[in-house]
């Protein structure tokens, strides 16, 4: 057993170097993928994004822009939460009163001291209404920060993951085979003179 062992321990020191090949290949190509997929995903938000047409306001950090990537989609999902905030004297949607008091200087939650419409209906609070369309607005565009971001995350991934797989490829699976050969090469040598010095034995005795 321990014969086998050691006859095919040459044979396995011959060939390990294609373990960190095989494993630097397979991270170069999933390396690959993950850069044309977050490239791909990054493209569908900013077309998404560019088919609406958004211009940044005018105070806006980045002003009068049209919104492409995550800076003025950003940017602009700030001022509106700026302007809905002035709107509202600080309040969000869900601090807003649902309608307009009956005499209409005011806001209430009770539709009985509401304000009665021509339909019937209580009018409802119109800066509840805007700040309801601000909050959807800055929704829409922060998810779009959100696909921008993470698909950048994703080809950053992809870069790391090539890195780690060309490192392998070019450097370890090299320096694992040249590491095995010289070991080989060591062990044929000593065995040798292991032999010679068997052989020189009985000469000398």
């Amino acid at each position: 057993m321990k014969g086998l062992f050691e006859r095919y321990i040459p044979l396995l020191r011959h060939w390990i170097w294609l373990a960190p090949l095989v494993l630097g290949v397979i991270f170069v190509a999933a390396g690959g993928y993950m850069i044309l997929q977050g490239q791909d995903a990054k493209n569908t938000v900013k077309d998404q994004i560019v088919a609406e047409q958004i211009t940044t306001s005018k105070d806006a950090s980045i002003p009068n822009v049209l919104v492409t990537n995550a800076d003025t989609a950003e940017s602009q999902a700030n001022a509106i939460q700026q302007h809905t905030l002035t709107t509202s004297d600080g309040k969000t949607y869900s601090q807003l009163d649902r309608y307009l008091t009956a005499d209409g200087t005011g806001t209430t939650n009770d539709a009985k001291l509401a304000m009665i419409g021509a339909n019937g209906k209580p009018v409802a609070n119109p800066v509840r209404d805007t700040a309801f369309q601000g909050a959807a607005l800055r929704t829409s565009l922060n998810l779009a920060v959100m696909g921008f971001k993470l698909s950048d995350l994703v080809i950053g991934m992809g870069v790391f993951m090539l890195a780690i797989g060309g490192t392998f490829v070019l450097v370890l699976s090299p320096a694992v085979y040249y590491t095995a050969e010289m070991a080989n090469h060591h062990n044929e040598i000593a065995k040798k003179e292991e032999k010679a010095r068997g052989q020189a034995l009985p000469a000398s005795s």
